[in-house]
């Protein structure tokens, strides 16, 4: 399971997803610091194998957690190398050219 949340503003859509047993949690790495707030990471849950029909929507998104990140890995939205790791956590972004 994974728990997202649709944010928009005028043609941007950001979603903000991340593994459900994450959220609420703070994660470490030297000065870097992911904080997987539910008020930013969730309005919905779903199961992981609809997390390609939530991002197809997105002209931006966040992503928290080892299987949310895995997913968007393979479903060809972010690119391995382009992912931090925060306390042990997996993190990505990717935004698309309007």
């Amino acid at each position: 399971m994974f728990c997202y949340k649709i944010h928009t503003c005028g043609n941007e859509v950001l979603v903000a997803a991340c593994d459900k047993d994450i959220l609420g949690k703070t994660f470490f790495e030297g000065e870097l610091q992911l904080e997987v707030k539910e008020s930013f990471y969730k309005r919905g849950a779903a199961p992981l194998d609809e997390l390609e029909k939530v991002l197809s929507g997105a002209t931006i998104a966040n992503l928290a957690g080892n299987r949310v990140v895995d997913s968007a890995i393979s479903a060809g939205f972010v690119d391995k190398e382009n992912v931090l790791v925060i306390g042990g956590v997996k993190h990505a972004q990717f935004a698309v050219l309007l």
